[in-house]
Order: structure tokens, then sequence, then C-alpha cells
């Protein structure tokens, strides 16, 4: 695929488990392109500079995160919601790393673990986490975070939330978690149940597998990119 925005670096500060939290069955992004597509999605909208934020089955929030950490200027509020209990509590650790209370604590988390068994990986870990309070301190960061739990397939399960998303950039479930995988138009149901938290001009970006389709007439694409076996879709709202 060719990138337009995002340029090959070394990312390996946002490798998951060395400073940011992971668990058992949560996913991950490669960093470079959830950079790149959200960058495809900005460029539909324009840049703002206060760009509201939503993932819709954010897991453990690493997506949301790398966004946070790569785009502060652009982005006022980010906001994350998944079924499951454990992971959107995982996810709020995530995105407390954002702010120096999160990532001192972390740090503070990963100097003992280096105390205690003197191990190359948390030396590691712990220079990266450095190096994002680093970044922290030399930025004035407005953006604010909010997640919460949702099963995005319930019907209502956005309403009468007070909020509205510039940008929904999601991956959905997949591989073991059948409740997904091989499914009619499990797409088709987030889509229609994000509505009610969209603008008219919103962008949404859903990465899946290539089985995975979406039919949802109320939207057009505005592209579909495959990345190896997996692929996004960018989409707006259909004109009536």
């Amino acid at each position: 695929m060719e990138y337009r925005y995002c340029e090959r670096t070394n990312f390996e500060d946002f490798s998951s488990g060395r400073v940011f939290y992971h668990g058992a069955g949560i996913t991950n992004f490669p960093v470079r392109l959830v950079q790149e597509i959200f960058c495809r999605c900005l460029s539909y909208i324009g840049n703002r500079g206060e760009v509201c934020l939503y993932d819709p089955c954010c897991g453990g929030g690493y997506l949301l995160t790398v966004l946070g950490f790569l785009n502060p200027e652009l982005i006022s509020m980010i906001i994350g919601s998944d079924i499951n209990k454990s992971a959107f509590e995982i996810a709020a650790k995530n995105l407390g790393l954002l702010f120096a209370e999160g990532i001192d604590a972390r740090i503070g988390e990963l100097r003992e673990l280096h105390n205690k068994y003197n191990k190359s990986s948390h030396l590691e870990a712990l220079e990266s986490a450095n190096r994002f309070a680093y970044i922290i301190q030399r930025r004035s960061l407005k953006t604010k975070v909010r997640t919460f739990q949702a099963d995005i397939l319930a019907d209502n399960a956005l309403k009468n939330l007070e909020f509205k998303a510039d940008i929904v950039i999601t991956d959905v479930p997949y591989g073991n978690l059948v409740s997904w995988e091989g499914q009619d138009n499990m797409i088709g149901a987030l889509l229609r149940n994000i509505r009610p938290v969209l603008k008219r001009d919103s962008i949404v970006a859903v990465c899946s597998t290539k089985r995975q389709k979406i039919n949802v007439a109320s939207y057009l694409r505005l592209e579909k990119q495959g990345v190896g076996k997996r692929k996004f879709e960018i989409l707006r709202i259909a004109e009536n």
C-alpha cells in the first residue's frame, strides 16, 4: 500500500507491553497504518485542530493512545467504548499515559520491575516511558479522554450520549471472536448504531478482515484499501 501521510520511522516505543498496558486477547494495530488512516480521515474534514475521536471497539485502547501521542495538537477529545469490562479498564489506563500523572506512575512501575529483576527489557521500557514523559512535559496537552462499557451491536447502545465524533476509527474483532467473524453484516449493525454520535460530515474508518463485508446503504465509501490479510474502508454518511 502507498503511504501518503505517515513516513516510515521507528515506532518501537509504542510496542504493546513495553510501556502501554496489555491484556490477554486484546489486539494491537500497526502504528504507521493507524496514523495513515487517521490522516486520510482528517483530509476529508479539514485540519480543524479540535477533533473528537471515537473507537466503539476500543479493546485495550492501543489505537486511541497511539493517536493521542502522535496528534496532540489535533485531537481535543478521545472516547473509547467496548463490551468487555476488563478491556476498557485497560484502555482507561493506557489513555491515562497521555498525561503526566499516568506516565509518572508507569515509570514508577517499570523502575520497580527493573530494580527487582534487572532485565534489559524493563530498562528499555523505562527508557521509552521517559521519552514519553519528556514529550508530555514539552507540550500543552488539551486532549480529554473518556471510556465506557457498551455493546455497539445492541440497538440504542449510544442513545442519549452527549458527544459527537468527527472521526470514528475502529478495528473490529476478528480471529476467535466468533460473535463477529462469519456473521451476517455485523459491521452494518455497528455503522447503524454509531449514527447517534455522528455529525453530518463525520468520517468513519473501519478495519476488518477481507472476508468481512460492509453493506450499509446510508454510507458512501470514500476509500477501500487492502493491507495484507486485512483491509480498511473510509466512509461518510450519505446525503438524503
